[in-house]
């Protein structure tokens, strides 16, 4: 979804920050949008109601829901691969390593 939206919007992410939490990805309003996702990811009942209401402040109230509905999904679908052990495909090996990442050898595909 990300990456279809970087293209329609025609912008460049700098995947780095994502996983570091500091400085500008290219999205707009990246740090809101951030610091919501880590709220509800992290499970932060204390940062989650701040959190919403400046990225509802930032894209407004349905943008924000939208947001919500990402982040509820893609941690559903987090979950649901990790408890069948789906592994990671190869090809996300230079999107991982843009992030400082890697991919464990026993979790990737051919």
């Amino acid at each position: 979804m990300l990456r279809a939206s970087i293209t329609t919007f025609d912008l460049e992410l700098t995947p780095g920050p994502i996983v570091s939490g500091i400085g500008d990805t290219g999205v707009p309003h990246g740090d809101a949008l951030m610091a919501f996702v880590d709220a509800v990811v992290l499970r932060d009942e204390d940062e989650l109601e701040p959190a919403r209401a400046a990225l509802e402040a930032a894209i407004g109230a349905a943008a924000t829901d939208r947001a919500a509905m990402v982040a509820g999904n893609f941690s559903m679908m987090n979950r649901a691969l990790d408890a069948v052990g789906a592994p990671v495909d190869r090809g996300l090996e230079p999107l991982a390593g843009e992030m400082g990442l890697t991919i464990p050898e026993h979790l990737s595909s051919s």
